[in-house]
């Protein structure tokens, strides 16, 4: 009977991992999240598959990926990521997808009458910004900075916040909550769901805040990278881009 039951088991076992539908892992940046796993969930559709989307900031996740030895794609806030981190021989393809670039974001109305990135280091406003070894964005934000004004203006900024945030998400939650009176995000995470409602954009000059290219990049670790190649076209694909613009990033 026992062995009966073993064998049953086993052939049970079996044809369940011969039909079981295979699951890609995608680490990706948080601002960029919820557009991937909209498409995700149409990719999964068509191809018989799931994508499991873990999102967080570029930085924390890197280190994640790389501890754990596992992932199938990951998509940071920049493609900074893919060229400080290509020489390592984890990231093997890439797909541009489109961009992402740094706005500065104020309450609706703009009620303290913030205009540039000077106001980040007045005593009369309270400045929230990301960390630069957590989120893209918090990188990103350090190297505005320093274009703008160098290094003592960067620390200065920093001197001046009330927090710093590990994501654009959470940074730009600060001002959403009038914790702060301004923050630099992601422009997809300023203009993302109801954002729009609560929050401002004022623009940063592109000579300090350029258009950052947002790379999706296969990981040599993926179990199925034929499918993740697949994923990855099908984001920069008519159909993927229609999603990514609804979101705010375009190529």
């Amino acid at each position: 009977m026992i062995k009966k039951l073993t064998v049953a088991a086993l052939t049970l076992a079996t044809t369940t991992a011969l039909y079981a539908k295979p699951t890609l892992t995608f680490y990706c940046g948080s601002t960029m999240a919820g557009a991937i796993t909209e498409v995700s969930k149409q990719f999964g559709k068509v191809n018989n598959c799931d994508v499991k989307v873990i999102k967080g900031g570029s930085g924390a996740l890197w280190k994640q990926l790389k501890n754990k030895k596992d992932g199938d794609l990951y998509l940071p806030g920049s493609d900074s990521y893919r060229k400080k981190f290509l020489d390592t021989g984890i990231l093997k393809d890439g797909e541009y997808v489109g961009f992402n670039q740094a706005v500065i974001i104020v309450q609706k109305g703009n009620p303290k009458g913030i205009k540039n990135l000077e106001d980040l280091v007045s005593e009369d406003n309270k400045v929230f910004l990301c960390d630069a070894n957590s989120g893209s964005i918090g990188k990103n934000t350090e190297s505005v900075l320093k274009k703008y004004k160098g290094q003592d203006f960067v620390d200065n900024a920093y001197d001046n916040t009330v927090d710093v945030g590990k994501d654009s998400t959470s940074v730009a939650n600060a001002v959403k909550t009038k914790e702060a009176d301004m923050a630099i995000v992601w422009r997809a995470t300023a203009v993302k769901g109801l954002n729009t409602k609560v929050l401002d954009i004022v623009e940063i000059d592109t000579k300090y805040a350029p258009k950052k290219k947002l790379v999706i990049n296969l990981l040599k670790y993926s179990k199925h990278p034929e499918l993740a190649k697949k994923l990855m076209k099908f984001t920069s694909s008519e159909k993927g881009q229609k999603i990514m613009k609804k979101f705010g990033f375009v190529k």
